[in-house]
Parts: structure tokens; sequence; C-alpha cells
């Protein structure tokens, strides 16, 4: 078992690659977390939006329990400018048990989403150490090989800072 646990929610698939790459650059452990209810096509996409509007938190589990890892990587797609539902889910269910937490994001413009790492570091009840916010063209593209090096090499820095 690695001492850092990458967990992301995707929907259409951009924030489970950008997860996947992240966590080989880390030597991390990589566990999706998974939605009770399908967020696929267009109406999928429709009750993502409206339960991240409403705050919404449904149910959702994960293969690896968080506690044990030094370091918690949570991604989640951007969805009506918050977090996707079943991250907050996972978040509120697993926040205390966390020990180090981390944030990346992925969103059709890419822009810097403070108020997604907002709600992410409430729900969890600490605040990440460091966040990343992609656009999904970048991520489909394989245009965010600099960025995740950059991302990487934080956390990296920040478990050795920590040791």
């Amino acid at each position: 078992m690695a001492d850092i646990l990458v967990t992301w929610f995707s929907r259409s698939g951009s924030t489970e690659r950008l997860a996947r790459a992240l966590a080989q650059r880390l030597g991390a452990d990589a566990e999706p977390i998974l939605a009770s209810g399908s967020y696929a096509g267009a109406t999928g996409f429709v009750r993502g939006v409206w339960q991240s509007l409403q705050r919404r938190m449904p149910p959702v589990r994960s293969g690896a329990d968080p506690g044990p890892y030094r370091l918690v990587v949570v991604g989640a797609p951007v969805w009506a400018g918050r977090p996707a539902a079943p991250v907050r889910s996972y978040l509120r269910q697993h926040g205390p048990r966390i020990q180090g937490l981390a944030a990346f994001c992925v969103s059709g413009s890419g822009a810097a989403y403070d108020g997604v790492f907002d709600d992410m570091a409430e729900l969890a009840g600490r605040r990440p150490i460091a966040t990343l916010s992609l656009a999904q063209r970048q991520v489909l593209a394989d245009e965010a090989d600099a960025a995740i090096e950059g991302f990487a090499a934080r956390l990296h820095e920040a478990g050795a800072a920590a040791a």
C-alpha cells in the first residue's frame, strides 16, 4: 500500500484520466468514487447539475479507506460551479478520517474555481495543501503534463516538509 491515495468521481472520463496520470506520477493508490445512481447521458447530466446546485449528497462507495493514507488527493468535475455531488458525499463521509488533503478539478473552462475548493475544504474539515484546476479539453488533448508534473512536485515537497 502506498502512503498517498488518489480518488475521484468522473462522469465523462476526463477526471478519471487526470486522476490516473497523477496517481502514476505520485506512485499512489488509485480508487474511484462510485455513485449509486447513473449520471450518463443528458438526463444524468441534468441530474448532476441539479444535485450540485442543491448541494445534495447522493450515496457513494469507495474501495479504499482514506484513514491510513498520509495524503488523499480528491478529484472532482465541476458542475454548476461546484464539486460534483458524489465528491461532496465522499468528503462528508470520509473527511474526518483524511489526514492530509489535496484537490483537483476538471471543468469545461479550466477556470480557477476557488469556490469548488472552498466547498471541498468545508466538507472535509481541512484545507487542501495544494489544488489544481484544468480544462477538460487540456486533459483530453494530453496538454496537461506540465501542470500535472508541477502539482505532483508540490505534493512531494509538502510530504517531505511534513516528514
